[in-house]
C-alpha cells in the first residue's frame, strides 16, 4: 500500500465517520458547566450564545502559520466574510519545542490571539491536543518525546500522560481564561484529535479519562467534545441530518475545502464547495469549521513529510492573505445563515409540507421549519440549469407566469413566514436572500437577482403601512414586490414603513453582493457596497473611514455606496495607477561552507556521544539537519559497503571530503578506501517528519530521521538487491497456508509489487520469487519486508520460515543455511489481506553482507550551523557547485510604493534542498511541492530599506538563478477613504 494510497483511503475513513454519524450517534458534546450554561449552550436544535439562538459559521486557521503581526488581517478578513467564529489547534511541539521550555510570546502568544479574537467580536473554538495531525511536523509532538522511554502515544499510558498533563498545564490556563464566561471568546473545546477509537463520544478508556479529568481540573467549563465531529470533504453527505437520538446540534469541526496539495483557486471550486455548504444549512446542520478557510504558511521546520513551506490549501483567503472566488461564496452562505439562526438552530425538518412547492420534478425539496419561520430549501442536483414555477398558495399573485432559475448544483432558498420585527413579517422571499441586517429602526433586506430576473417579496404589515417606494404595493395587510431586475449598475432599492419600523429591500446582482460589506461600529450596524473589500471601518466626526484595498489585477475607478439607518450615500474611491512590478534580481552574494563539521579536526566536545548512531533529535535539536562522526579502519585499500539504517538523505565525508551521496532509506553506502584509519562524517537532511495519522503506540521507533541503530562495514558490495520477478496465486482460505506453497506452477501469475492482488476485497494468496544463488562463502543473507499487507508467513523451499502481523511494518527474516544458499532458493509469501488494498506493497531486499566489522563511537550535533552568523563569508565570484551543504547571503530592497501591498515571494529555481531566512526570520523548507514554486515572505518581515537574506542549500547547487518576484494575483492597493454621515 503507497503512502498516496494510505493517505486516500485515511480519508475515506474519516469520510466514513461523517457519512455513518447519524447512525452511530459519534458526535457527542459535553454539556457547558452551570457557570457557562448562561453563556453558551446547546439543545438537540441549536447552540444559543449568550441566550441567543446562534449559527456556527466557523474559519479553520491557525496562528502557527501566521506572523503574529498579520493575525489581525487576517481574522479581519474572516470577520467580514461574514463569519462568527474561528477554529485553531495549540500545536503542542510549536510551544514546547525543548523539553520543560514553554513558549507563549510573539508569534506564540496565544493569549493575546484570543483577545484579539475577541476584540473583533468572534468567537474561538480551541482545539488543544496534544495530537494534531494537521500535516505538522510529526503531528504536533515535541521531537524531545521520541527519546522518552516507555512513552507510547494516545493510549492509557503513565508517561505519556504525564508529559501532557505538564503541557495542559501550561497551555489549558491561557484557554480557559479566555472561556466565553470569563470574558473571553472560547465557546466550544476539542480535547484530543482524530483518534482512531472514538472521535465526538463518550469516554471510552482511560487516556480519554485522564484528559477530560485533567481539563475539568484546571477550569474547562464551555462545552467540549473528542476528536472531532463529522469530518470530511460533504459534511452532509445526502442525509437529512435531523436525529432524535442526538442530544446536541448537528456540527462539522473539519469541512475540508479544497486540499492541502492545491495552491490557489482552481476553476470549479466555488460551485462545488458552495453546493456542499448548502447542504448542511438545508439539511439540518447547526453549524460548520471550513478547514482550512487560510491556511498559511509552515515556517522553519514545521511542516510533515507532505508539504513544505506553503500551507495554502486552495483556501478562500489564500497563503498571502488574497480573496479567491471561494472567499465570496462562503460569504453568502454565512451571512444567510445568521440572517435566519432563530429558523436553522431551533428547526425541524418540515420537507413533507412543501412536496409540490417547485413544479419542475427535477427539484428536490427539503425544508425547516421553527416558531420564528420556514425556509423551503429548492435543490437543482443535475448539470442544467432548471426554470422552475411555484406552486404556493396564497401567493398566487407572486407566483403567476413567474419562473425561477436554479443554477447546476445550486441549493436556493425560499424564506416563508419570517419575522422581521413586532409589525412586520416577510411572508414569502421567492427571490434569494443574501442577508438581512438591523438598522436601528431599519431591518434591510439584501437580494440576490440577476437582471431580467424576478424580485418576489411579500410582507405582513400591519394597517397603516405606508409605502415610500412606488415599487413597494400595500394592500389589505400585505406589502409586495413583484419586480424584474433591471440591468442596474448599482442596487435597486424598494422601502416601505410599518409604525415607526422602515423595511429596505436592496436588490443586486452577485456581482454587488460580492462587494457589499455588513460592519458594525459602536454598537451600530453598516452596510457598504460597491467596494472589492473593506477591511478597518471606523467613525471620527460624523464621517466614516474605512480601508478598502482592491487587486491590482482589477483596479479601477470604484463607487461605493454607504446604507446607514436613514440613508444611501454615494462616495468614490480614487482608481490607483497601475504601475508594473519587476522582480528582483540578486547579486553580490557572498558563501560560506555548510559542511565544516566533516573536517578531520572539529571540536566534538558538546556533541552527543553513543556506541550506536542516534537518530536526529536525540541531541534536543529540532532541525531537519544532522551531522553524525566516527572513525572506520580499512584493513586494505578497495571498496567498502557501510550498512546503517537511514531515513532521509545522505552525504559521505571520508577525511573531510565528499565520498558519496544517497538515500539513507537504502540502508547502505559504498565508499572507496585507502588502507588506514579515517574519520567518516555524514550529514543528513529530511523534509519533514510524518504526521503520524491513527497511530497509537510506542513513538521512539516511528519515523526516525537520519541515521539510527547499528552499523556494520565490510569490503566489497554493494550487499543489499532487491527480489523481481514475482508470481501470484489465489488461496481460497485461511487455513490453505497449513497446505504450504502451491506447487502447480500454472495456478500463478505474474505480480507487480505495490498492486492490489486482491481486488479491493479480503483475500488470501501466494506470492512467489526466486532468490537467487549466493557467491560462495556466503553463510548468511536476511530478507527485508519493508510492508506486506496485512499479515505474511514466509516460506523457504516450502518450509515455513516466519510469520508477521501488520501492514506498514518492517521485518526482517534470517536465513542461516549456508547449504542451501549455494543454489536459488524459492521465496514463498502467504498474505492475508482483510480490507480494501492487499499485497506485498513495499519492495523486498536482500542483504547479504554477513558477517561485518561493526562501526561504534557515534557522535552527534544537530542543525545547519548559525546561518546567521557575520563570521566566515567570503565574496562569491562564479557560479559552483560545492562539496555538501553551503551557505549564501545577500541583500535586496523591495520597491515603496505608495497605497500598495505587494506580495513578495523567493524563488529557489536551481537550487536543491534547504532553508530560506529574510532578516532573521526562517520562510520554510524547499523545495514546494505544490504548483506554486517560490516561498512567501510576509510583508510584516520586509524593511522599507535594506533586506538581508540567507539561503541554506543542503544539496551545494549554485544560487545564481534565484530571484525575489511579486505574486500579481496577489498584489493589491490600499486606500484610506471617507464618507460623511449626513
Amino acid at each position: 500500500m503507497t503512502r498516496s494510497l494510505y493517505a486516500f483511503l485515511t480519508i475515506l475513513i474519516l469520510l466514513n465517520f461523517s457519512l455513518t454519524a447519524n447512525a452511530q450517534s459519534n458526535d457527542h458534546i459535553f454539556p457547558a458547566s452551570a457557570a457557562a450554561k448562561p453563556y453558551i449552550d446547546f439543545d438537540s436544535k441549536g447552540f444559543l450564545v449568550n441566550g441567543k439562538r446562534t449559527f456556527i459559521v466557523s474559519a479553520g486557521l491557525e496562528y502557527a502559520r501566521i506572523p503574529h503581526q498579520l493575525w489581525y488581517d487576517r481574522l479581519m478578513r474572516i470577520k467580514r466574510a461574514g463569519f462568527n467564529c474561528i477554529e485553531i489547534y495549540t500545536m503542542w511541539n510549536f510551544h514546547e519545542p525543548t523539553e520543560g521550555k514553554f513558549d507563549f510570546t510573539g508569534d506564540r502568544d496565544l493569549g493575546a490571539f484570543l483577545k484579539l479574537v475577541k476584540d473583533l467580536g468572534l468567537y474561538a473554538i480551541v482545539r488543544v491536543g496534544p495530537y494534531y495531525c494537521a500535516e505538522w511536523d510529526l503531528g504536533g509532538y515535541p521531537i524531545w518525546l521520541k527519546f522518552k522511554k516507555g512513552v507510547s502515544v494516545r493510549e492509557d499510558n503513565k508517561p505519556f500522560e504525564q508529559y501532557v498533563d505538564r503541557f495542559f498545564d501550561h497551555l489549558l490556563p491561557i484557554v480557559f481564561k479566555s472561556q466565553i464566561n470569563n470574558g473571553g471568546a472560547v465557546i466550544l473545546v476539542q480535547l484530543e484529535n482524530e483518534h482512531p477509537k472514538s472521535w465526538g463520544d463518550i469516554v471510552v478508556d482511560g487516556y480519554f479519562k485522564s484528559l477530560q479529568t485533567k481539563a475539568l481540573q484546571l477550569g474547562l467549563q464551555v462545552p467540549y467534545f473528542f476528536s472531532g465531529l463529522h469530518h470530511g470533504s460533504d459534511p452532509a453527505g445526502d442525509d437529512q441530518l435531523d436525529d432524535v437520538k442526538r442530544p446536541n446540534p448537528w456540527m462539522s469541526t473539519e469541512f475540508w475545502s479544497v486540499w492541502y496539495s492545491q495552491y490557489g483557486a482552481k476553476s470549479g471550486d466555488d460551485d462545488l464547495y458552495d453546493r456542499r455548504t448548502w447542504k448542511i444549512i438545508s439539511r439540518g446542520g447547526n453549524g460548520y469549521n471550513y478547514y482550512m478557510a487560510h491556511g498559511g504558511s509552515n515556517f522553519g521546520y514545521t511542516n510533515n513529510d507532505e508539504d513544505a513551506a506553503s500551507y495554502d490549501y486552495g483556501s478562500a483567503i489564500g497563503q498571502t492573505g488574497d480573496l479567491r472566488p471561494l472567499y465570496y461564496t462562503f460569504k453568502r452562505a454565512a451571512w444567510f445563515s445568521r440572517s435566519f439562526e432563530n429558523v436553522l438552530e431551533n428547526g425541524t425538518d418540515a420537507t413533507s409540507a412543501y412536496p409540490h412547492v417547485a413544479s419542475d420534478s427535477a427539484i428536490k425539496v427539503t425544508a425547516r421549519t421553527s416558531l420564528a419561520g420556514d425556509i423551503i430549501f429548492l435543490d437543482n442536483p443535475g448539470k442544467k440549469e432548471v426554470n422552475t414555477g411555484l406552486n404556493i398558495s396564497g401567493a398566487e399573485s407572486l407566483t403567476a407566469d413567474k419562473k425561477i432559475t436554479i443554477k447546476p448544483g445550486e441549493i436556493y432558498p425560499l424564506v416563508h413566514n419570517f419575522k422581521i420585527n413586532g409589525d412586520v413579517t416577510l411572508n414569502w422571499a421567492l427571490t434569494r436572500v443574501f442577508a438581512v441586517v438591523k438598522q436601528e429602526n431599519t431591518t434591510t433586506i439584501i437580494v440576490d437577482a440577476e437582471e431580467k430576473s424576478p424580485v418576489l417579496l411579500q410582507f405582513g404589515v400591519k394597517s397603516g403601512a405606508l409605502s415610500t417606494s412606488s415599487d413597494v404595493k400595500i394592500s389589505n395587510g400585505t406589502a409586495t414586490i413583484n419586480e424584474t431586475m433591471p440591468s442596474a449598475a448599482k442596487p435597486v432599492t424598494y422601502t416601505f414603513k410599518s409604525g415607526n419600523q422602515t423595511i429596505r429591500i436592496l436588490a443586486m446582482n452577485r456581482q454587488q453582493t460580492n462587494k457589499t460589506w455588513i460592519t458594525e461600529i459602536a454598537g451600530k450596524n453598516y452596510i457598504i457596497s460597491g467596494l472589492a473589500y473593506v477591511g478597518d471601518a471606523s467613525i471620527k466626526d460624523q464621517q466614516l473611514h474605512i480601508t478598502t484595498e482592491t487587486p491590482l489585477k482589477q483596479n479601477g475607478q470604484q463607487v461605493a455606496v454607504l446604507y446607514t439607518a436613514n440613508a444611501a450615500i454615494p462616495f468614490n474611491v480614487g482608481a490607483v495607477a497601475d504601475q508594473t512590478v519587476k522582480n528582483i534580481t540578486l547579486n553580490n552574494w557572498e558563501y560560506k561552507s555548510g559542511a565544516l563539521s566533516a573536517a578531520t579536526t572539529v571540536n566534538t566536545s558538546g556533541w552527543l556521544k553513543s556506541k550506536d548512531p542516534q537518530p536526529m533529535g536525540a541531541d534536543g535539536d529540532i532541525t531537519a539537519d544532522a551531522w553524525y562522526r566516527t572513525t572506520v579502519t580499512a584493513p586494505s585499500e578497495g571498496k567498502y559497503t557501510l550498512q546503517i539504517k537511514g531515513n532521509g538523505r545522505g552525504q559521505a565525508f571520508v577525511d573531510g571530503n565528499l565520498a558519496a551521496t544517497w538515500n539513507l532509506s537504502k540502508n547502505e553506502v559504498s565508499l572507496n578506501l585507502k588502507k588506514g584509519k579515517h574519520t567518516l562524517a555524514i550529514f543528513t537532511a529530511h523534509d519533514g517528519r510524518d504526521k503520524l495519522v491513527s497511530y497509537i503506540g510506542p513513538i521512539d521507533k516511528i519515523d526516525n530521521k537520519g541515521v539510527s541503530g547499528s552499523a556494520v562495514i565490510k569490503k566489497g558490495g554493494p550487499f543489499i538487491t532487491g527480489l523481481t520477478d514475482w508470481y501470484f496465486a489465489k488461496a481460497t482460505q485461511k487455513s490453505d497456508v497449513k497446505l504450504g506453497p502451491i506447487a502447480d506452477a500454472s495456478a500463478y501469475k505474474k505480480y507487480k509489487i505495490g498492486d492490489d492482488a486482491f481486488n479491493r476485497k479480503e483475500g488470501y494468496g501466494w506470492f512467489k520469487t526466486t532468490i537467487p544463488q549466493q557467491p560462495a562463502g556466503t553463510a548468511k543473507i536476511t530478507l527485508y519486508f519493508k510492508s506486506v499487507d496485512e499479515n505474511a508467513t514466509v516460506f523457504i523451499n516450502g518450509k515455513e520460515m516466519a510469520h508477521h502481523e501488520g501492514w506498514d511494518q518492517p521485518f526482517e527474516v534470517a536465513i542461516n543455511d549456508a547449504e542451501a544458499l549455494k543454489k536459488p532458493l524459492t521465496l514463498s509469501v502467504f498474505i492475508e489481506n482483510h480490507s480494501n488494498e492487499g499485497g506485498i506493497d513495499q519492495p523486498v531486499k536482500i542483504n547479504a553482507i554477513g558477517d561485518a566489522t561493526a562501526v561504534t563511537g557515534w557522535e552527534l550535533k544537530g542543525g545547519p550551523g548559525d546561518a546567521l552568523s557575520v563570521k566566515g563569508w567570503a565574496k562569491l565570484t562564479q557560479v559552483k557547485e560545492t562539496s555538501g551543504p553551503v551557505f549564501y547571503r545577500t541583500t535586496f530592497s523591495v520597491p515603496q510604493v505608495k497605497d500598495r501591498t505587494l506580495i513578495w515571494r523567493f524563488d529557489p529555481v536551481g537550487l536543491g534542498h534547504g532553508s530560506v531566512w529574510v532578516n532573521g526570520h526562517n520562510l520554510g523548507r524547499y523545495p514546494e511541492k505544490l504548483d506554486m514554486k517560490s516561498l512567501y515572505i510576509p510583508e510584516s518581515w520586509l524593511n522599507a530599506g535594506v533586506n538581508h537574506l540567507v539561503v541554506y542549500d543542503e544539496d551545494g547547487k549554485p544560487i545564481s538563478k534565484t530571484q525575489v518576484v511579486t505574486e500579481p494575483d496577489a498584489n493589491r492597493s490600499v486606500v484610506n477613504v471617507t464618507a460623511k454621515l449626513n
